[in-house]
Formats: C-alpha cells, sequence, structure tokens
C-alpha cells in the first residue's frame, strides 16, 4: 500500500502523558529495554537477546498502534515474537493440555485453566443492538475541491490534503453471527482521524431512514427483529410499521428493492441521511446532505440469488471486501454534497421541510458538488480490536461541522455514544481504533471510569473552571441558528404530518 508522505508527515509527535511513543518510527522502542534483553538472555541462556518481544503489544499506546494499523505510518505490524506462552500476568504457561487435577478432577488453584475459561467467557463484546453484523477497512479521505468557502473544518482546508479513515460496513438488523447478505439496509460508517480530533459519518446505503421522530427508533428496529414468542423473523411486523408510519414508506420501498440485497459491501453508494450544517471561518452556514458515490458502481443480487448466497457463503460481504483489499485493490467512493443556504430552508417554500431524514432534496435543485473521495485500501490486522470494538456517533464533530434541527440527528448524536460506552466502556477512546491520534492536542476533560490506563488527565484538576489551567477554544463555538418555534409540547411539529405528500 502507499501512504502519500503528505499524510505521514502530519503524524503528531504524541507527549508520554498520552500513553504513546515519542518515537512514532520506532514500533518497540521500551523505557526498560536494557533490563528486558538482560531477562530474556539469562532465559535463553546467552548474554543479551538478539531483538526484543513485542509484549503482545503492551508496550505501544493506542495512537501508535492505530497510526500503523490505519497505514499512517509504515511498518510495525505486531506479529507475537515473544519467546514463551504467558498467562495476563505475564507468568509462563506451563502446559498446553494438562489442567491441574487430583485424581482427574480439577482443582480451583490451577489459575491458569480458571483465567482461561474466565476470559473466554468475557471474550465477545455486548453485540451491538443496530448494525451487529459488519466488517471494515482503512484508508484515507482525499479533499479534492476547494470548499473552504462553505466550511473551516480542518481536514478540508485545502485540495490534495489526505485523513487516515476507517470505514464499517454493517447489516443493521439481523444478528452479529447472521448471514450477511440478508436483505436490510447496510450501515455506512466514517471515521476521519482529523487534526482537530476525530470526525464520524453514521449513514446508510438509503438516503433516507424509516422514521423522523427519535421516540419511534426503537420501533423501528424491534419490528426487524425476532418474534419474542417464537424467535423467528416477524415479517408482518415490519409491514404493519410501514403501514402505521406513511413517512417510513420510502426506505420501506429501498428496503424491499433489489437495495436491500446489494452485492457485498462494497457495491454500494453511502449517505449521510441527516442535514448538517457546514460553517466557515467568518461564522457563516450552510446546510448540506453527504452522498458518497461508489467509483466502482452498484451492484445487487435478486432476492433468489441473496437467499441462495445466504446458504452458500454466509459470509459473503465479509470476505468479498477482505479479498478484495488483500489483492491490492483500492476501492474509491466519490463524496458529494448538496448545499442550502439556511434562508432556503424554508418548508413552506420547498413544498418538503428539509430536516426531515425520512425526506430526499431535488437533486436539480440541490445539485451534488463533489468535495473529495474515500480511498480504502489496508484490512484490519484483528476484527475484534479494530472493527468490533470501532465505535461511532454522529455527535463526533469537528469544528466547521455542526448539527441542524433534524430531531432524530439531536437525539441520535446523544444515543449513540451512550450505547457505546453501555457496550464498550466510558474509555473507549483508549481502543486503537477510537484513539484520535491524528489530532494537534488529545486532554480530554474528563476522569477515571473502569479501565482508564492513559494519564488520566496528567496532573490537570479534576474541575473547571480553575485558577491554574484555561485553555478552552471558544472560536469552536457552534454557529447559532433559529428553531421553528419556542413552543415545548408533543403536539406535532412536523411540517408533513397529516399531508398527503408525505
Amino acid at each position: 500500500m502507499d501512504i502519500p508522505s503528505s499524510l505521514t508527515s502530519k503524524i503528531p509527535v504524541m507527549s508520554s502523558s498520552t500513553g504513546a511513543n515519542t518515537n512514532q518510527n520506532d514500533p518497540i522502542q521500551h523505557p526498560l529495554e536494557a533490563t528486558a534483553q538482560a531477562i530474556r538472555g539469562a532465559v535463553s541462556g546467552e548474554g543479551r537477546a538478539p531483538r526484543q518481544a513485542h509484549l503482545g503489544s503492551s508496550n505501544e499506546g493506542p495512537a501508535d498502534i492505530i497510526a500503523k494499523v490505519s497505514g499512517a505510518v509504515q511498518g510495525g505490524i505486531r506479529q507475537d515474537d515473544s519467546p514463551y506462552f504467558t498467562n495476563n500476568e505475564g507468568i509462563p504457561w506451563p502446559d498446553a493440555e494438562h489442567s491441574k487435577t487430583i485424581g482427574g478432577i480439577p482443582v480451583a488453584s490451577d489459575v491458569f485453566l480458571l483465567q482461561k475459561q474466565q476470559t473466554f467467557n468475557r471474550s465477545k463484546n455486548l453485540e451491538r443492538m443496530v448494525h451487529p453484523s459488519g466488517s471494515g477497512a482503512f484508508g484515507y479521505f482525499e479533499t479534492t475541491h476547494d470548499v473552504t468557502g462553505l466550511t473551516k473544518a480542518n481536514f478540508l482546508s485545502s485540495v490534495g490534503e489526505k485523513t487516515p479513515i476507517f470505514v464499517r460496513f454493517s447489516t443493521v438488523t439481523p444478528g452479529r453471527e447472521y448471514a450477511d447478505e440478508a436483505r436490510n439496509p447496510r450501515g455506512f460508517a466514517i471515521k476521519f482521524y482529523t487534526m482537530e480530533g476525530n470526525y464520524d459519518i453514521v449513514g446508510l446505503n438509503f438516503p433516507v431512514f424509516f422514521c423522523r421522530d427519535p421516540i419511534q427508533g426503537p420501533d423501528v428496529i424491534r419490528s426487524q427483529w425476532r418474534n419474542p414468542k417464537n424467535f423467528l423473523f416477524d415479517y408482518d411486523a415490519i409491514f404493519d410499521l410501514l403501514a402505521c408510519t406513511p413517512e417510513g414508506n420510502h426506505a420501506g420501498l429501498m428496503f424491499f428493492s433489489d437495495h436491500g440485497t446489494p452485492q457485498g459491501w462494497r457495491f454500494n453508494h453511502g449517505y449521510g441521511c441527516h442535514t448538517f450544517k457546514w460553517v466557515n471561518a467568518e461564522g457563516k452556514f450552510v446546510y448540506i446532505k453527504y452522498h458518497f458515490i461508489a467509483e466502482h458502481g452498484q451492484k445487487q443480487f435478486t432476492q433468489q440469488e441473496a437467499t441462495q448466497m445466504c446458504g452458500e457463503d454466509p459470509d459473503f460481504s465479509k470476505r468479498d471486501l477482505w479479498e478484495t483489499i488483500e489483492k491490492g485493490q483500492e476501492l474509491i467512493w466519490k463524496a458529494h454534497v448538496q448545499v442550502m443556504q439556511p434562508e432556503d430552508a424554508d418548508p413552506e417554500k420547498l413544498g418538503f421541510d428539509p430536516f426531515d431524514v425520512t425526506k430526499v432534496w431535488p437533486r436539480k435543485q440541490f445539485p451534488m458538488q463533489e468535495f473529495g473521495r474515500l480511498v480504502l485500501n489496508k484490512n484490519p490486522e484483528n476484527y475484534h480490536r479494530d472493527v468490533e470494538q470501532a465505535a461511532f456517533s454522529p455527535g463526533s464533530m469537528v469544528p466547521g461541522i455542526e448539527d441542524s434541527p433534524d430531531p432524530l440527528l439531536q437525539f441520535r448524536m446523544f444515543f449513540y455514544r451512550d450505547a457505546q460506552y453501555h457496550r464498550i466502556g466510558v474509555n473507549l477512546h483508549q481502543i486503537p481504533v477510537n484513539c484520535p491520534f491524528m489530532s494537534k492536542s488529545f486532554a480530554p476533560l474528563n476522569f477515571d471510569g473502569q479501565m482508564r490506563v492513559d494519564a488520566n488527565h496528567a496532573g490537570n484538576k479534576q474541575y473547571a473552571p480553575n485558577s491554574f489551567a484555561h485553555k478552552f477554544r471558544p472560536d469552536t463555538a457552534e454557529a447559532p441558528y433559529q428553531v421553528s418555534d419556542n413552543v415545548m409540547s408533543r403536539k406535532s411539529h412536523y411540517w408533513h404530518e397529516g399531508k398527503k405528500n408525505d
């Protein structure tokens, strides 16, 4: 894989307080190198070991690891080269085949047996409530057109700018082990490792969603789950909810068209679905919608072909993505936006609500404008670490990109992050794939929590404001905008509700 030098030159040197290596080019640097070599030399009968073991990557911080896994830093693939196996405490493992027993009965003092089983019992994360079955790949995003008049986002600041990315593809509602060619919407989630933090776009291969009010979100998913009585798929439920939710039928039609059975993950377009704001350096904003158009085109199976493939190869989508990239083929999506001026975002003028995620913007009225391309060219090194533990939230927005009055987006910005905190933990940023390793500054104003192993705010006061450090960025405050009214109630504020054009 050829990662441009313009990208690798931007990798920041992290301070020791982040837990990252200060020498990004040395994958095995260790503060106790001489001692470690002497110990291994004593074990092997030599004066000094010829090389240092990688210690299962425990001598690298998450920023070191993801810089290499993403391809932004070359080399450093962490294959185990330790001289012997150990348990989690580094104690040598005595026997691969025999438990510690009395008369053949295992005993509680066999700490190796118990730790192995306890680890196995806990070795799978909680399954995602949505998008559980998926796979992903690394690559980069390249800005191809000047959009600085529309947004001050750092990674879009100049043509030719390249930003490391991770993309995860998924099916939305079948379980993690279910055939990935099942009829379903496909998730299309992108993580941009920008110089001002990680930016997530959490989208679909549909430009619209099934509901516009967040209170219906769980119902949409549950209607596509299994019947709690017999644990069989309940197709009556899907159609019943669609019949009761007129605004969801656009997505429903896409679900039951050939868009519901694409040929793997890669032959899909991707959409941000929601309306977002781009804010420029002057504080002026426009509303935008994202479209990622597959340069290699869209291809779909018929229902019969998809059903057959589910039986022949339940992992068809995962295998197709992996093998394509392993062959050295790059996958490219052209990135486009539709742009709407704030004064035009009037449903009475437009004939539709631009913040209703069940609706699209007419392309003739709001033409597609290309601004970049997504390039995937590197497979993950470890599925559990790099894909299963990847966490996305539409609330992860960098300066220059902000939310809109879309009600579903507003709540998803909270509940996606909350779901990941429940599934993985509040310190998920310590997992390499979620680490904002490209950020020029990383000092999260959050403390403690389970498995907090970095500098835990590195000596800063555990409250703010304080008299000792005031390192805030007023220039990144969100641009103000006006909402439709100042009335709080459960009365519908959806412009389309009850109208024929829904």
